[in-house]
């Protein structure tokens, strides 16, 4: 179950990657050109700062799904490394678990939001705000996603220290 999951997440993770390639690319080059306008022409726009604010959204978001899977958020684990790698994978379920009850939540208000600003409308883009604030829901799940694999890799990793009799 582990090695197809992980394939799907691989075929995920690649897709993630690229939307997030491309928002970095048209972020930056939307800043350069509302850089070149403000202090070459003297001339500004609306929606080029919009789309580039709108887009680290997405990108904070993207990000930080990337960084669920490969374990790569902050966290203090000077007590954990002195765990066993059966204690430190239970630990690892025990905070995850916690983690996509929080995701949970937090999906939960940001599908609220996002229906509640379909009729708001941003002011260069002319775009619903609830595509914006998609972002919120759509990371979240993408994390939800990771984090399940992180369940399943630490369940893997159990199974393997109890079957090599406990030893480190």
């Amino acid at each position: 179950m582990l090695k197809a999951y992980s394939k799907f997440m691989n075929v995920v993770e690649k897709i993630v990657e690229t939307l997030l390639w491309v928002s970095l690319v048209t972020m930056v080059l939307a800043m350069l050109y509302q850089v070149v306008l403000r202090y070459i022409f003297n001339s500004s726009n609306v929606w080029s700062e919009e789309l580039s604010c709108f887009l680290f959204a997405y990108v904070v978001m993207l990000g930080a799904a990337l960084a669920t899977r490969k374990g790569g958020h902050l966290q203090v684990d000077f007590l954990i490394n002195l765990l066993n790698p059966k204690m430190k994978s239970i630990s690892v379920i025990v905070s995850t678990i916690a983690g996509i009850a929080f995701l949970l939540f937090f999906m939960r208000y940001a599908i609220i939001l996002c229906q509640s600003t379909t009729n708001s409308i941003s002011t260069g883009l002319k775009i619903p705000m609830s595509y914006v604030y998609a972002c919120l829901p759509f990371g979240g799940g993408l994390m939800v996603l990771s984090s399940i694999e992180v369940i399943l890799k630490s369940i893997e990793t159990i199974k393997q220290y109890e079957a090599a009799g406990g030893a480190k």
